[in-house]
C-alpha cells in the first residue's frame, strides 16, 4: 500500500482544524493526518494512536480523496430494524384503540401482525418513542357519567350569569387524616423502620381551595349538615363576606336542605361535581400531599401537634395554583372575568 499523502492545505491550516475539532472520531483521523505531514509513516502514525495499519491505510484514502470532508465517519451501517417506519405507525394506530396497555400485550400484538419478536424491553422504548407514558391508571368510578365534564360546564353557566365580578371561586371538601397514615416510601438497605408515636390522632378537616381568594381550614366534631355551614360560615368571614362560588362533592352533608338554605341566606352559590367526579376536585390532591407530609413527621406528640402540622401544611399547599392546573385549563373560560383579578 502506498504511503504517499496529499496535501489539501498547509500544515497551519490543519492544525486550526483540529484546536477547533469537537467530534471526537474525526479529532482522532486529523491527528493521524498531522502525524503523516511531519513525516511519519502509515505505520509509524498508526502505533503513535494505537490504531490498526488498516484503519490507517483507509483514514490515508479518505483523505487523499477528499480531504477533510472524507475524514468524516459515517455510521450508516448496523442491521436493518426490524419494523419498517410505517409498520410502526401501524402498531401505534392499533394501541390508539385501547387505552392501556402491558408490554408483554404489545410485544404478543407485534408478534401476531407483523411476526416480529422484541423483548419487553426493546417494546418498551418503541413505547416511548410513541409518546406513551408508563404509569400507574387513575381509577374512574365506573358510575362516574360519560359527560361529566359537559354536565360540570352547564352548572358553571348556570351558577355564574347573577355572580358579581368580585366572587370568590373556590373548592371545599372535608377529609380525616391520622398518624396511622404511611405514604412515605424511603430507600433503605433492610426493612425500612422509622420512631413515631404511636397514640392514634384523628381529625375531620374541612378546607376551602380558593382559585382568588382566602384558603380556610377548620377542624370540625363531625360532617354533618350543621358542620358544614359553620364552615361556609368560617369560609364567608376569611373572605371579607362576599359572594362566594364553592364546588363541592355531592355527600348528604352538602346537599342537606339545612346547608342549602344556610348558603343562600350567606351569598354562597353551591356548584355540584358530577357524582363520582373526584378528579374533578381540585381539592383531592392537596389531602393526599398533606398526608404524605404527615407521614415524613417522625414523631408526633399530641393531638393539637397533628392538628398544626396538618394546618400548616393546608394553607402552605393551598397557596399553589398547580393543583388547579388542569381544571382551569378546561373550565376557566367560562369565567375569565373572575379569574384575571
Amino acid at each position: 500500500m502506498s504511503d504517499k499523502l496529499i496535501k489539501h492545505i498547509p500544515m497551519d491550516e490543519l492544525k486550526k482544524l483540529i484546536r477547533k475539532e469537537k467530534d471526537k472520531y474525526l479529532f482522532e483521523r486529523l491527528l493521524f493526518i498531522r502525524q503523516l505531514y511531519r513525516g511519519d509513516s502509515v505505520i509509524q502514525a498508526c502505533d503513535t494512536l494505537c490504531i490498526s495499519e488498516q484503519t490507517g491505510y483507509n483514514w490515508l484514502q479518505q483523505w487523499n480523496e477528499k480531504g477533510y470532508e472524507g475524514l468524516k465517519p459515517e455510521f450508516g451501517g448496523g442491521a436493518p430494524p426490524k419494523l419498517t417506519d410505517q409498520e410502526k405507525e401501524q402498531v401505534k394506530e392499533k394501541l390508539k384503540e385501547k387505552g392501556n396497555w402491558m408490554a408483554s400485550e404489545v410485544k404478543a400484538l407485534i408478534r401476531k401482525e407483523f411476526h416480529v419478536s422484541y423483548s419487553d424491553r426493546h417494546v418498551s422504548r418503541i413505547l416511548r418513542g410513541f409518546g406513551m407514558h408508563y404509569a400507574k391508571p387513575y381509577p374512574h368510578d365506573y358510575r362516574r357519567p360519560e359527560n361529566a365534564e359537559e354536565i360540570l360546564m352547564e352548572r358553571i353557566e348556570a351558577a355564574m350569569q347573577n355572580a358579581p365580578q368580585d366572587s370568590v371561586i373556590g373548592f371545599i371538601d372535608e377529609a380525616s387524616p391520622q398518624t396511622t397514615d404511611n405514604r412515605q416510601r424511603f430507600w433503605s438497605f433492610g426493612k425500612p423502620t422509622i420512631r413515631k408515636n404511636t397514640s392514634k390522632y384523628k381529625a375531620n378537616a374541612f378546607g376551602f381551595y380558593p382559585v382568588n381568594g382566602t384558603e380556610v381550614l377548620e377542624f370540625m366534631d363531625n360532617g354533618k349538615a350543621g358542620s358544614v355551614c359553620e364552615f361556609l360560615r368560617k369560609i364567608s368571614d376569611r373572605n371579607h363576606r362576599k359572594h362566594i362560588v364553592a364546588f363541592a362533592d355531592n355527600a348528604p352533608s352538602h346537599k342537606a336542605q339545612l346547608t342549602r338554605q344556610f348558603a343562600a341566606q350567606h351569598n354562597i352559590t353551591l356548584v355540584f361535581l358530577p357524582v363520582y367526579s373526584p378528579d374533578l376536585n381540585p381539592i383531592e390532591p392537596i389531602w393526599k400531599s398533606g398526608r404524605r407530609r404527615l407521614s415524613q413527621v417522625s414523631f408526633i406528640k399530641s393531638e393539637w401537634a397533628f392538628r398544626e402540622t396538618m394546618r400548616t401544611s393546608f394553607h402552605h399547599l393551598a397557596k399553589r395554583k398547580t393543583f388547579m392546573g388542569k381544571w382551569l385549563e378546561k373550565f376557566g373560560g367560562l369565567f375569565p372575568n373572575l379569574l384575571c383579578q
